[in-house]
């Protein structure tokens, strides 16, 4: 089973992907962490912006983490329709996307308090816009390619949302 965590910078995607992977005992994989670890230094200063990466190559790093995985969770990949076009296209299915919806004030506190460079109030607005500019095409994708959408509240403490998060997708998979 894949399922898939989407949402804006800021939304709790990994914080709340992470702990459901590890209390599924699944892998959680992460594009923005895969890129975070690397030690390329056009990587790095990519990162300080709000540009994207390249679908491709994104898209390779991603699924060759899942070769051989039976279930895992993806955090913020596909982050375009092309990626999305990617991965279906090389034989992966999408069961179900979780995306959580938290509103742009909450987010902003949520990033600056998180501190890292790149998010400045200037690209994480950037970076909101780009997510809200792709997500409904990736989302018509990838639904009428079979996966389930459920839409969650974000706001609240991590505990509360992962709480919705969990019994929301123990109904979808029934």
């Amino acid at each position: 089973m894949r399922i898939i965590f989407l949402g804006g910078p800021g939304s709790g995607k990994s914080t709340v992907g992470n702990r459901l992977a590890e209390d599924l005992k699944w892998p959680w994989i992460s594009s923005g962490e895969i890129l975070r670890q690397s030690k390329e230094p056009w990587v790095i200063e990519k990162l300080k912006t709000a540009q994207l990466f390249d679908d491709e190559m994104i898209a390779g790093l991603v699924l060759s983490r899942l070769t051989g995985v039976p279930n895992a969770i993806l955090d913020g990949f596909p982050r375009t329709f092309k990626q999305a076009e990617i991965m279906l296209s090389r034989g992966e299915k999408v069961d179900l996307i979780v995306e959580l919806n938290v509103p742009l004030e909450e987010v902003q506190k949520r990033l600056f308090m998180r501190g890292r460079d790149q998010d400045t109030k200037e690209i994480v607005e950037e970076r909101l816009a780009m997510y809200e500019q792709s997500k409904t095409e990736i989302l018509a994708y990838l639904v009428g390619n079979g996966a389930k959408l459920i839409t969650i509240d974000g706001m609240g403490s991590p505990d509360e949302v992962y709480m919705r998060v969990a019994k929301a997708i123990q109904e979808a998979i029934k």
